[in-house]
């Protein structure tokens, strides 16, 4: 990886459990940069946005059943940390190729459709 480093990691939902994972990068000697509204890819993970739906409902103070909740994650740890894996290979190959601070951003869906358009960094 070149000198730019993750400083900042923002998760926000979209009114369901899809969600938005931005992370901003920068030297770490230079001034935060502005931020940009632009999505640098859209991914399917289901297992991840079944478990952050779950944070997102507990945040809110929605019902949810605490020990399912632990179960299910219990039971789909293994998709859960490929998808997290999947996650963080796809910043790290776009924080290689960057030489200025900057943000990406990922659009992370449980649908097989997405309504976004998916690049590839």
């Amino acid at each position: 990886m070149n000198n730019v480093k993750p400083f900042k990691i923002v998760i926000e939902w979209n009114g369901t459990e899809d969600f938005f994972f931005s992370c901003d990068y920068k030297h770490p000697d230079l001034p935060t940069p502005p931020q940009k509204n632009q999505i640098n890819a859209t991914r399917t993970l289901p297992f991840m946005t079944q478990a952050m739906g779950n944070v997102f409902r507990k945040l809110r103070k929605e019902h949810i059943s605490f020990p399912l909740f632990l179960v299910t994650l219990a039971f789909n740890h293994r998709d859960l940390l490929h998808e997290i894996d999947q996650l963080l290979l796809l910043l790290h190959h776009h924080l290689e190729k960057q030489k200025a601070p900057g943000t990406f951003s990922c659009f992370i869906t449980s649908s097989q459709t997405a309504s976004l358009s998916s690049s590839h960094d």
